[in-house]
């Protein structure tokens, strides 16, 4: 007759998917089986994996106890089959560790579990977010929160996922995501999710916002529906796109389910929510005799600056972030090294946005001419510094466009057709892919880098419009290769 043999608080904890800690703790307080061995206050541990295997039959009444009882090494009692992985996962109740992490809003409270990962077949650990630890201050709070959000029932059956709502998946998604992206792009992102995404779907159920609700609401807060107050399109395609990637890391995370059906804003060829990305805004484009008027109707730094961004297509944030120590004069270049926007200190944009910029000897020779007229020429020094900050900063853009550009491009007759509501430096960006494209033919990989755009279809696509007499020109050239054959011919009268 084979005899179960007794295991160790070690090997029972990793049975049940929990701490040796908290196994001693459910044994001295009887709420699992357990045996004592030798006496006064400190005693020695043992149990049988068996045991443990029919408590847990008895939260779950529909596992037999045949079932049950198994070792999680792969040795088993007498008398009982080895279980399918799939019922070894199902089958072995865990309730968890909880465990403090720190983040940029505070300290969060996290289950952690283990679960096996279906790519490959190892066991993994996961967690689930439970709250902060300013509203629940203790772990017994902790807890409380836990069994009221059933988060043991999720790591125990994964197909009942789905309890969370969508306020604490996109709360777990600031926290964890947000931190790792630029800090003008957190900003914008977090706009987004605090001042629409939760007031409107914070209550709701995470697996219960379906795409056509999501695509009512998208499109109720569109120009469409509201001329005054509505949104453009591209700004809903951005929440929208906001929306999937907190779906995509909730379920990344455990929070949900993992397959697609349960993202209403997937794919709208797959069914989830549609939303346009079109927009009647076009940017306007100066040509080079408009920019050398506005040139002579600003002051020295201003004039500088418009210059450097017309012919570099420097971001106006980064050609505010330059320092002297940037103009590579040796190898005709400025590097890119910072950006200067909403008054921080920010890394480029992009990988993309790092390369540097090639700098033709007349621009380097009104650098030189800046600086020399400048108070202020170290090499640690900005190149655009502000005076009322006693040149401790740049200038700012925004300041600089209503202060200078607006008003010089109004005198210089740009706005043929009214003043936009949309005209700033970056049309300078515009304007210079527009030029070398379709005015001199200029190679796109060229010009692509010379934006500085990770893609090409970005540079053709956004920042490129051909100008009406290019496009009269090429019509004519057709109708004179039309004509031209035709009078040969003598086909048309």
């Amino acid at each position: 007759m084979d005899i179960e043999r007794f295991v160790g608080a070690d090997e029972a904890a990793e049975f049940l998917c929990i701490t040796p800690r908290r196994l001693l703790e459910l044994a001295r307080g009887g709420a699992i089986p357990a045996h004592a061995i030798g006496g006064g206050k400190r005693k020695t541990w043992r149990f049988r994996l068996s045991e443990l295997a029919e408590a847990v039959v008895a939260k779950e009444p529909d596992i037999t106890a045949r079932e049950a009882r198994y070792d999680y090494g792969g040795r088993f009692p007498s008398g009982c089959a080895k279980p399918t992985e799939e019922k070894l996962m199902a089958h072995r109740y865990q309730r968890g560790c909880l465990r403090k992490e720190s983040r940029k809003n505070g300290m969060l409270w996290m289950l952690r579990y283990y679960a096996i990962r279906p790519a490959d077949g190892k066991k993994v650990q996961r967690t689930l977010f439970v709250g902060y630890v300013v509203d629940f201050p203790t772990a017994s709070d902790a807890w409380a929160e836990a069994d009221r959000l059933h988060l043991a029932e999720k790591i125990n059956q994964p197909g009942r996922l789905g309890t969370a709502s969508f306020a604490q998946i996109a709360r777990h998604y600031a926290d964890d995501e947000l931190l790792r992206l630029a800090n003008t792009t957190e900003y914008c992102y977090r706009h987004i999710i605090d001042g629409y995404l939760v007031p409107r779907w914070g209550s709701c159920y995470a697996l219960e916002i379906k795409p056509n609700e999501v695509e009512r609401w998208l499109n109720s807060l569109s120009k469409e529906a509201e001329a005054k107050n509505g949104l453009e399109w591209p700004t809903l395609r951005k929440m929208r796109n906001v929306m999937n990637l907190i779906y995509a890391h909730a379920q990344r995370q455990g929070l949900i389910p993992e397959d697609l059906k349960y993202n209403p804003v997937r794919p709208a060829g797959l069914g989830g929510a549609r939303c346009k990305c079109t927009s009647d805004y076009e940017a306007l484009i100066l040509i080079p005799e408009q920019t050398f008027t506005i040139l002579n109707l600003v002051p020295t730094l201003e004039r500088t600056l418009i210059l450097l961004v017309a012919v570099t297509a420097l971001r106006i944030s980064e050609a505010l972030g330059l320092q002297w120590r940037d103009i590579d004069y040796e190898n005709s270049q400025i590097n890119v090294r910072r950006r200067w926007i909403r008054g921080n200190i920010d890394k480029p944009k992009s990988k993309a946005s790092k390369a540097p910029v090639a700098m033709a000897p007349l621009l380097a020779e009104w650098l030189r001419a800046w600086r020399k007229e400048s108070m202020h020429s170290k090499p640690e020094d900005w190149i655009f510094a502000s005076i009322k900050t006693n040149h401790r900063t740049p200038r700012v853009g925004n300041m600089l466009v209503a202060d200078h550009l607006r008003p010089a491009a109004a005198k210089s007759g740009v706005f043929k057709n009214g003043v936009p509501k949309r005209f700033g430096f970056h049309n300078l960006r515009h304007s210079l892919s527009s030029f070398l494209i379709t005015e001199k033919k200029a190679d796109v990989r060229t010009v692509q880098d010379t934006l500085r755009h990770a893609k090409p279809d970005m540079t053709l696509g956004a920042y490129t419009k051909s100008p009406m007499k290019a496009r009269i020109a090429a019509q004519q050239q057709v109708l004179d290769a039309i004509f031209d054959k035709s009078a040969s011919t003598g086909a048309v009268q």
